[in-house]
């Protein structure tokens, strides 16, 4: 449970509007996979495990559906990232977790430039992924 408050705590980080719901949404999506990954949990239990510790978006009725579809669409791309190696794939998490820490906030994708918040989720995990794969 370390990583999913580290994780939640780095996206809390923000100015006096409160958290970028995106953001909170991406960092989610990070800290779920590390509980899938760990501990080879089932996605949407996880899901709702992360949900019932932490209920970011409670205001929406889908924002359980939307982070199962991110967390299974990311957890495809760090096994693929660790070439199919599970025991690689938390290796993978981490990088991947770093390198989306640090993206500029400018060359983030954002649900507000007309995609999905699911579009932005996976787009920007996957820009983070791209260059350790």
């Amino acid at each position: 449970m370390g990583a999913l408050r580290d994780i939640l705590d780095s996206t809390l980080e923000s100015g006096t509007e409160g958290p970028d719901r995106q953001v909170l949404f991406e960092g989610a999506t990070l800290a779920i996979l590390a509980r899938v990954l760990e501990g080879g949990t089932r996605v949407d239990l996880a899901v709702s495990d992360y949900l019932a510790l932490f209920p970011i978006g409670a205001d929406e009725s889908h924002i359980r559906a939307d982070l199962i579809i991110c967390v299974s669409d990311c957890h495809s791309l760090l096994l693929r990232a660790a070439g199919r190696h599970p025991e690689s794939a938390r290796l993978v998490l981490d990088d991947t977790t770093r390198a989306w820490r640090s993206t500029d906030a400018a060359d983030r994708l954002d649900a507000k430039l007309g995609i999905t918040r699911i579009q932005a989720c996976i787009g920007n995990i996957r820009r983070a992924i791209g260059p350790i794969a």
